[in-house]
């Protein structure tokens, strides 16, 4: 049937195909290159699609083949089994390479000791409250409703149970000191535009 594309050549990269087909029109062959847009976009699709192709008319198939061939070598040679596996042997028995040492076991990483770092002691039940009334007073600055959760913790936090470490109290004092900046900003925009619950 004339006028009927056929495929000669297939490959794995778009730039191969399009040497091959220059490789044909050079020597005055009409070639087309097929699939070589889907392979760019997704590697992955090559064994789907048949990878990149490059056609000819029918009548030209026998002619392109020998063009490519000869352009760029016959790529599928058949590989002698036996005679590869004489060549590996071959190859084994000559070389007189010295077997590398065994590399030496890398030392284990040292585990830290109780005595060699400070092991920090778990924190109290006020110093938990501390620290939750820190974050709960910065982001009521922003969230106004969390100045009644922040109270809660100050509360729990300065009178409850338990030892306070440094770090509570300086967090406790913070805590504190920005529940105080939220109620005058809260009493300076109740003055300003009035007040919102009468």
């Amino acid at each position: 049937m004339a006028g009927k594309l056929v495929t000669i050549a297939t490959f794995d990269q778009a730039a191969k195909a399009r040497l091959a087909q220059n490789a044909l029109e050079a020597a005055g062959i009409k070639a087309a290159v097929a699939d070589e847009t889907i392979v760019q976009m997704d590697w992955l699709l090559g064994d789907a699609v048949g990878w990149v192709k490059v056609q000819v008319m029918d009548e030209d198939a026998d002619r392109a083949v020998a063009v490519l061939e000869e352009a760029l070598g016959a790529e599928d040679e058949p590989v002698d089994q036996e005679a590869l596996a004489a060549e590996a042997e071959g190859a084994g028995a000559e070389a007189d390479v010295e077997p590398k040492p065994p590399l030496a076991p890398r030392p284990a990483a040292p585990v830290p000791s109780s005595t060699d770092a400070e092991v920090e002691p778990p924190l109290s039940e006020r110093d938990q409250y501390a620290r939750r009334l820190f974050l709960a007073a910065m982001f009521g600055l922003v969230i106004p409703l969390l100045w009644f959760y922040a109270v809660y913790l100050f509360l729990n936090a300065a009178f409850g149970p338990g030892p306070l470490s440094a770090r509570g109290r300086n967090k406790l004092l913070l805590g504190g000191f920005l529940l105080i900046i939220g109620s005058f900003m809260a009493l300076y925009l109740i003055r300003l535009y009035g007040d919102p619950f009468g």
